[in-house]
């Protein structure tokens, strides 16, 4: 009897001894899954964080042939981009090494190709292709004043190339990134005339000059465009083709639109209300004489928020570029101004002789009448208005990260 009794004992012992045996080897075996799927999740994670790193360095690579070859688009690069074939469809420009240029379709012996090494460091991998924009048509499209309004858009007649820029970063990985940009340059700002207003307009004095005839170039205009009408006093002096002066214009340009696009990048930007500012510099224009244009290698932009009143500028104030002026201008004795004059209400001209705008002079005023007088010449100069913005970099017009 007792020799059963340890034998039950004995056997249940073992019998819990296995228990614990098979509990700890299963404790063991999840903990071994459990490390296991930790290292591999550790490990996913640092290949995930390897590729968004990599795929990170290829996207800012794809930027910057991007930058790269917007900045050689500007005027004043001292690496520029020429395009020679503005009207050519089939013209394609290539940044990068033959090598890569060839796999994007650079061909060394086709005349409406070329190629130009990056000016990035060589550490910097990229690869790019530039192509005119065209319609579904095949026509070349540009940015620039389409409708004769201010606003410049998408047409296939007016403007500047819309440049398609495709840049493609890759990594020593293996990971690339591909970046396509729409670009144009800023349009010069449209003056269809030496003088254009939206409200009735008086020319007074037999000295006062108004002459749209370009006097550094070919793109005559009239003198005088206007939406209302024009009252000539004291004969004065106004030229133009294909005609002097049109009256009663359809032609709508929005003066506001042009001061909102152009004021934020005012090198002066002043606040006032009902002032009168005197002997104002920013630029000097020289060799202007009655009926005759100034030059002036300044190019600034001058903006006057008026407050809805009025800013008058006198005492010989004088400046060169694109003078905004949100509200109302009058300009008394001895100014000068070389490129545009736009102001969103009207602008008057009065007092002693000595006032001379080579360029051209928009008034978006509907209500107080414009008035031009006092000795004052006005010529027309393609020149002076174009280089106002010729130098400034290219406008993205569309951007889009490409898959695939």
């Amino acid at each position: 009897m007792n020799k059963a009794r340890f034998l039950k004992r004995t056997f249940q012992a073992g019998n819990e001894r296995g228990a614990v045996l098979v509990a700890g080897l299963l404790v063991a075996l999840v903990l071994t899954i459990l490390s296991v799927a930790a290292m591999m999740s550790t490990t996913t994670e640092l290949m995930i964080a390897a590729n968004d790193r990599s795929a990170r360095e290829a996207f800012y690579l794809a930027e910057a042939g991007v930058e790269d070859a917007r900045s050689r688009f500007q005027a004043t690069s001292p690496f520029p981009i020429i395009d020679n074939q503005p009207t050519n469809t089939n013209w394609k420009a290539f940044i990068g090494t033959v090598e890569k240029s060839q796999q994007k379709g650079f061909q060394t012996a086709n005349s409406n190709h070329v190629r130009f090494n990056q000016l990035s460091p060589p550490n910097l991998n990229y690869v790019v292709a530039i192509t005119h924009k065209v319609n579904a048509s095949n026509q070349i499209l540009y940015w620039g004043d389409g409708n004769n309004d201010g606003r410049p858009e998408e047409n296939t007649t007016t403007g500047s190339n819309i440049y398609v820029i495709t840049s493609e970063g890759y990594t020593s990985t293996g990971a690339t990134k591909s970046v396509r940009i729409e670009c144009a340059r800023v349009p010069p700002i449209n003056a269809p005339a030496a003088i254009y207003t939206k409200a009735a307009t008086g020319i007074l004095g037999a000295s006062t000059v108004v002459n749209g005839l370009d006097s550094c170039g070919t793109s005559n205009k009239p003198g005088i465009i206007t939406t209302a009408t024009v009252n000539q006093s004291g004969n004065p002096t106004i030229t133009g083709l294909p005609s002097a002066i049109e009256q009663n214009s359809l032609m709508n340009i929005d003066v506001p639109y042009l001061v909102n696009q152009f004021k934020g990048k005012a090198d002066y930007s002043y606040n006032v209300n009902s002032d009168t500012q005197a002997n104002r510099k920013w630029g000097t224009p020289t060799g202007a004489t009655e009926g005759n244009p100034s030059i002036c290698g300044d190019r600034n932009i001058v903006h006057f928020n008026t407050n809805s009143t009025y800013i008058k500028l006198t005492g010989g104030s004088s400046g060169c570029g694109i003078l905004l002026v949100e509200g109302n201008l009058e300009v008394h004795g001895g100014f000068q101004w070389h490129g545009v004059i736009l102001a969103t209400g009207s602008v008057s001209f009065t007092g002693e002789g000595g006032k001379n705008v080579t360029g051209a002079i928009l008034a978006g005023g509907a209500v107080s009448a414009d008035l031009i007088g006092g000795g004052a010449d006005i010529i027309y100069c393609s020149e002076a208005i174009n280089n106002q913005t010729n130098n400034y970099p290219l406008v993205t017009l569309r951007w889009v990260e490409l898959f695939g």
